[in-house]
C-alpha cells in the first residue's frame, strides 16, 4: 500500500463519515414499522427544488465525467459539449411534455406506460420493458463504476477489483439505510465535492507546471484541443446537438433513475424547474472537466504520457496521485468516490424500485424491508460483475455511452407511442412487440 500523508486519510474518512451521517439521518426519519413503497422510492413526494436539482447533476456526473471527460478532451477536443448543448432542448421537452404525463401517475415510468385508457395495467408489457431497462442500466452504470475505481485503487494501492468491491459495498450500505431521501441528501454533498475537485485541478495543474492557467490554455487552444464547431464542416455539430436532444430525452425523461427525482418532488412545477435548469449546470460541469483535459494536454505536450500510464483514461488519476499536495490528494480521491457513488446509489435505488414495482409485482408489502435488502444486494452484485468485465475495455467514456445508445432509442419510442401517440400506434403492449422494438432499434444503431 502506498504511503500517504495522514491528512489525506483524514479528508477521505471525513467525507465517508459525512456520507453515512446523512444516510443515518434519513434512516431515523423513517417509521420503520410502516415504511411504504412511496416513502422508500419516492421519498413521499418530499423533495425540494434544490434537492432534485443537485441530485440530477450528481447522478449524471459519474467518474466518467471526473476522469473520462478530461481523457476525451486530452485525446480529441471539446466536441463532447455538443451533447450538453442539445440537452437544454431535450430537458425543456421533458419539463413541458413528459413530466405532466408521469407525475403522480405511478411509482415508476414503466407502470405509467403499462396502463391503458381504463387505468388497468398491462402486466406482461410492464414487466418486459422493466427487464430491458434493468439490464441496459446495469451494463451502462457498471462501466461507470469501474472508471471510478481507478483512482481509488491507485490511491489505496489495491488491485482494481478490490477497489471495486470497496466502492460497491459502501454504496450498498448507505443506499439500503435511507431510501431515495438518503440518496438525494448525499448527492448534494457529492455534487459540491466533485465540482470542488474540478476547480482545484484548475489551480494545481498550472502550479505544478510552472506556467499560468492562461499560458496552458493558450497552448491547448493553439493545438486545436478546444474546438467544438467547424464552419467548414458543421454537420458533426448539428448531429451532436440532435443527438444530445434525443439522448437526453431517453435518459432523463424515461429512465427511472432520473424520472424518480422529478416525480418525487413536492409538486409538478418544482420538478419542471429542476430538470430544465439542470441542463445549464451540466454545461458548466462539462466545460470544467473538458478544460482539465486541456491543461493536462498542454502540460504533457512535450514529454508525452508517462510510461506508467497505459491510456488517457488513467492520466488524471496518475496526475492526482503523483503531483497533488497533501490533503488535496485525499480530497480529489473523495471527489472521485463522490462522483462514482452518486451515480451508483441512484441506479441501485431506481432498479430496486423497478424490481419490486414492475417485475415482481405480487410481492407482499409487509415484507418490503426484506425485499429491499435482497434487491439491493442483487443489483449491487450485478453492477460489480459488469464493472469487473469492463476493466478489460479501453475508451471508457465512449463505451459507457454506447451501451445506453443501443437501448435508449427503443425505450423512448415505446414511451412516445404509449403516452402521446397511442391512437396512431395501436399495437399490443406485450413482450413480443417490446422485444421487436429493441431488436430493430439495436439494428438501426448497428447500421
Amino acid at each position: 500500500m502506498p504511503q500517504h500523508h495522514l491528512l489525506d486519510w483524514i479528508v477521505l474518512l471525513l467525507y465517508l463519515f459525512l456520507l453515512f451521517y446523512l444516510a443515518y439521518r434519513s434512516h431515523k426519519s423513517f417509521d420503520h414499522q410502516k415504511v411504504t413503497l412511496k416513502e422508500k422510492y419516492l421519498a413521499n413526494n418530499s423533495l425540494t427544488f434544490s434537492e432534485s436539482l443537485f441530485s440530477i447533476i450528481a447522478t449524471e456526473v459519474s467518474a466518467l465525467t471526473f476522469l473520462g471527460i478530461p481523457a476525451f478532451s486530452f485525446s480529441k477536443d471539446y466536441s463532447f459539449i455538443q451533447i450538453y448543448m442539445g440537452a437544454t432542448i431535450g430537458r425543456l421537452i421533458i419539463a413541458k411534455l413528459f413530466l405532466p404525463q408521469i407525475y403522480g401517475k405511478g411509482l415508476t415510468v414503466y407502470e405509467v406506460m403499462g396502463k391503458n385508457h381504463s387505468s388497468q395495467t398491462n402486466v406482461h408489457g410492464r414487466k418486459s420493458i422493466a427487464v430491458f431497462y434493468l439490464f441496459s442500466k446495469i451494463f451502462s452504470v457498471g462501466v461507470r463504476l469501474y472508471s471510478g475505481s481507478i483512482l481509488v485503487s491507485e490511491f489505496l494501492g489495491f488491485h482494481p477489483y478490490l477497489g471495486l468491491l470497496i466502492v460497491t459495498s459502501l454504496t450498498f450500505i448507505y443506499t439500503l439505510l435511507g431510501g431515495l431521501k438518503a440518496v438525494v441528501r448525499t448527492d448534494i454533498l457529492q455534487t459540491l465535492l466533485f465540482v470542488a475537485g474540478g476547480v482545484i485541478a484548475h489551480v494545481l495543474i498550472p502550479q505544478t507546471s510552472g506556467q499560468s492557467w492562461f499560458e496552458l490554455m493558450s497552448i491547448a487552444y493553439d493545438g486545436g484541443k478546444m474546438t467544438f464547431f467547424s464552419w467548414e464542416n458543421p454537420l458533426p455539430f448539428i448531429i451532436g446537438i440532435l443527438g444530445g436532444i434525443l439522448f437526453d430525452m431517453s435518459t432523463h425523461g424515461v429512465d427511472q433513475d432520473f424520472a424518480q427525482r422529478l416525480t418525487a418532488n413536492k409538486n409538478l412545477m418544482s420538478g419542471q424547474r429542476a430538470i430544465f435548469l439542470s441542463s445549464f449546470f451540466s454545461i458548466g460541469v462539462g466545460l470544467l472537466f473538458l478544460s482539465v483535459g486541456s491543461l493536462l494536454w498542454a502540460y504533457f505536450k512535450e514529454s508525452g504520457l508517462p510510461p506508467e500510464v497505459s491510456s488517457a483514461d488513467h492520466l488524471f488519476a496518475y496526475f492526482i496521485t503523483h503531483y497533488f499536495p497533501v490533503g488535496i490528494k485525499g480530497l480529489m480521491v473523495a471527489g472521485v468516490l463522490a462522483a462514482t457513488m452518486s451515480t451508483l446509489d441512484s441506479t441501485i435505488n431506481a432498479l430496486c424500485a423497478t424490481l419490486y414495482n414492475d417485475i415482481f409485482i405480487k410481492r407482499n408489502p409487509k415484507d418490503l424491508k426484506l425485499y429491499a435488502f435482497k434487491d439491493n444486494f442483487f443489483i449491487s452484485s450485478l453492477l460489480l460483475l459488469v464493472a469487473i468485465l469492463a476493466s478489460h475495455h479501453k475508451g471508457l467514456l465512449m463505451f459507457g455511452l454506447k451501451i445506453q445508445s443501443w437501448t435508449g432509442g427503443p425505450l423512448l419510442a415505446l414511451f412516445l407511442t404509449r403516452i402521446f401517440f397511442r391512437k396512431k400506434f395501436t399495437y399490443s403492449f406485450n413482450s413480443l412487440n417490446i422485444l421487436g422494438s429493441y431488436v430493430f432499434g439495436a439494428m438501426g444503431v448497428y447500421l
